[in-house]
């Protein structure tokens, strides 16, 4: 089975032998609204058993990927909707503010719990954001001693962290010397 996502629902298509192109032919074997997902009982009817268990399994997994990125989603603007209940409880002060400080508090709680017990307690969150920080500030800092005014480097300087590596010496291009002490010259020939 296939499934081919649209605007507002989702084809099932059967691939099928056609002896007459000799070769697979797609049909749709019916359709499920996008808005509740469920198998009709007109696709139950158009499908074997095991068609309708591997829709189900299909509609299992999307819901699935479809939460999943939800709350991924949520996580990611955490952060900006907290800076604006901050600014919004820099400026109300009433009832319904302290309702909302409740749920928050309790909320906030959980997400606490949540963080340290997947390792991101906040004095290791915090030491990191730190040393990151800092890193790129002593890089400058350090190029700028290093360097010469008014001289730009030739290399970028090395991410944070990353080991300091010596520059390499260039070598100086000889002529080649043949056994008996002539000289080869640069192209390898004896003159």
């Amino acid at each position: 089975m296939q499934f081919r996502e649209r605007r507002r629902v989702i084809q099932v298509i059967r691939t099928v032998y056609d002896p007459d192109l000799k070769r697979g032919r797609s049909e749709v074997v019916g359709k499920i609204d996008k808005a509740a997902p469920v198998v009709t009982d007109k696709l139950q009817k158009a499908c074997s058993p095991e068609e309708v268990s591997e829709i189900l399994t299909y509609l299992d997994g999307r819901k699935n990927r479809l939460r999943n990125e939800a709350v991924r989603a949520g996580a990611e603007t955490l952060p900006a909707q907290m800076r604006e209940a901050a600014e919004y409880f820099r400026t109300h002060r009433d009832g319904e503010a302290r309702e909302f400080a409740t749920e928050i508090r309790m909320a906030w709680e959980e997400l606490k719990a949540a963080l340290r017990e997947s390792g991101f307690s906040k004095n290791k969150v915090l030491k990191k954001a730190g040393e990151r920080d800092k890193g790129p500030e002593k890089t400058e800092a350090l190029a700028a001693v290093a360097e010469p005014a008014g001289e730009t480097a030739a290399e970028p300087a090395p991410p944070a962290g990353a080991p300091a590596r010596k520059p390499r010496a260039t070598k100086a291009r000889t002529e080649g010397v043949a056994a008996d002490g002539n000289s080869l010259g640069t192209d390898g020939a004896g003159g």
